[in-house]
């Protein structure tokens, strides 16, 4: 785990009439198929701000998106924290798992008696939440609609006050209902999922291939690098916070 630094402050976009779609028809058309299906409320629509632009992104939510995400929902307060899907579809190998708690919080207006709509806006009152959504623009078009749906099950989940974090990408609850929303088989989402975070390591090795070793002076695991860590690391597999009892060390570098 790396030391912790300040992330940037969040610069969202202004609130309008609609949804903020800086994005390709095709997404557009999913975008609006799997709101649907989902039964997600007109009133939040004025505050999703959507992209296919990963600096923008940033610059909405203030969180900087690894090169192998695919796609990630980020919620967030005004004046407090972007609480995010955790760079959802390929952040994570196959087979590594993250917390599976989930935050019982309460529902959003949205699905309430005091939804904010568009005549309330121009009234003056004042919206204390935004959703901002990543879609990664070079990818198949079924890997395309699977992710667009991926990420409003994460706002649905968030808009009933029930958000969910990943067990394992593909094999856990959200997966199943990524299935049932889209119609496609598990194994298929699977395998999409698959293709898609290979074909991204493949382009992240051309443009920056390893060149460093790290070495865990605890238990020995090694860390491929293609650039030098800039602040202190440690492992996560000896602790799963910054510890500088595990601080990698350099051991050689690759020719």
């Amino acid at each position: 785990m790396a030391a912790r630094h300040k992330p940037g402050l969040p610069a969202l976009p202004p609130v309008q009439a609609g949804p903020i779609l800086h994005a390709t028809p095709l997404v557009e058309r999913w975008f609006w198929h799997y709101w649907q299906r989902l039964g997600l409320p007109e009133s939040e629509l004025v505050l999703l701000a959507l992209t296919q632009d990963r600096r923008e992104y940033q610059r909405w939510t203030g969180k900087r998106l690894n090169f192998m995400v695919l796609g990630c929902y980020c919620y967030v307060q005004l004046g407090g924290k972007a609480s995010s899907s955790v760079a959802d579809r390929a952040s994570r190998k196959p087979g590594q798992l993250e917390s599976g708690r989930t935050s019982p919080m309460l529902p959003l207006p949205g699905f309430g008696e005091r939804a904010l709509s568009r005549s309330a806006f121009a009234a003056g009152e004042v919206p204390r939440h935004r959703h901002c959504i990543f879609i990664e623009p070079d990818m198949q078009p079924r890997s395309i609609e699977v992710t667009v749906a991926h990420e409003l099950i994460h706002l649905a989940d968030r808009v009933r006050g029930t958000p969910r974090r990943h067990r394992h990408h593909g094999y856990d609850s959200i997966a199943a209902d990524e299935a049932a929303i889209t119609g496609y088989d598990l194994e298929e989402l699977r395998q999409l999922l698959y293709e898609e975070s290979a074909r991204r390591e493949q382009l992240r090795r051309a443009r920056a291939p390893l060149r460093y070793i790290y070495v865990c002076p605890n238990c020995g695991k090694e860390y491929p690098r293609a650039r030098r860590y800039s602040r202190p690391v440690s492992c996560s597999l000896c602790d799963k916070t910054y510890n500088p009892r595990y601080r990698l060390l350099l051991a050689r570098e690759l020719l």
